[in-house]
């Protein structure tokens, strides 16, 4: 018993220990741009947007971002959205939100054109859309031309949605060079 109460004691004392001496440091504040699409050219334009906000929850977590209020980014966007991706216009925007990092990302056109010039019947895929991050931490400013184009099978279609697909994976790259820290020399 004397063996128990000791080894008890033993690991609380550690427990108060640590938890004394850690340290919690202050989650990065995100202004997130709301997608814009240009729905001339998009069908699905809903869709992309519940992708990128999806994509956004899940790469920019709590505990390490807080991402800025709607309300709060909607004052330092103009209704029709950026004009430009450029470094001084995402500048701006997070000097009016007061946040470390901004992301704003536009898609121009999606497209399926049919192609059956050969045995199966294949589909012309493409997407082009524009990304831009700006990280005050870092001091990194990101921009991105995204120009997708890929002959897939028809059938495949059925099985998967490539637009969706594809559109994450990008989202989901250009926000992981945004956020990665800056090297080391």
């Amino acid at each position: 018993m004397k063996k128990v109460s000791s080894f008890i004691f033993a690991l609380a004392a550690l427990f108060i220990m640590n938890l004394s001496f850690s340290v919690t440091a202050e989650a990065a504040r995100v202004a997130v741009v709301p997608l814009q699409v240009n729905e001339k050219q998009v069908e699905r334009a809903k869709d992309f947007t519940n992708y990128y906000w999806d994509v956004i929850i899940e790469k920019l977590k709590y505990p390490d971002y807080d991402l800025v209020s709607d309300e709060i980014v909607g004052n330092a966007v103009p209704d029709e959205g950026l004009k430009s991706f450029d470094q001084a216009t995402l500048k701006d925007v997070l000097e009016k939100t007061d946040a470390e990092l901004v992301i704003a990302m536009r898609i121009d056109k999606v497209e399926e054109r049919p192609y059956n010039f050969q045995r199966e019947p294949k589909l012309n895929c493409m997407m082009k859309a524009e990304y831009a991050a700006y990280n005050r931490l870092t001091g990194k400013y990101y921009a991105k031309k995204i120009n997708y184009s890929r002959l897939i099978e028809e059938v495949l279609t059925f099985k998967t949605d490539w637009q969706q697909e594809v559109f994450a994976s990008e989202l989901k790259r250009s926000i992981n060079r945004s956020i990665e820290e800056k090297k080391k020399n």
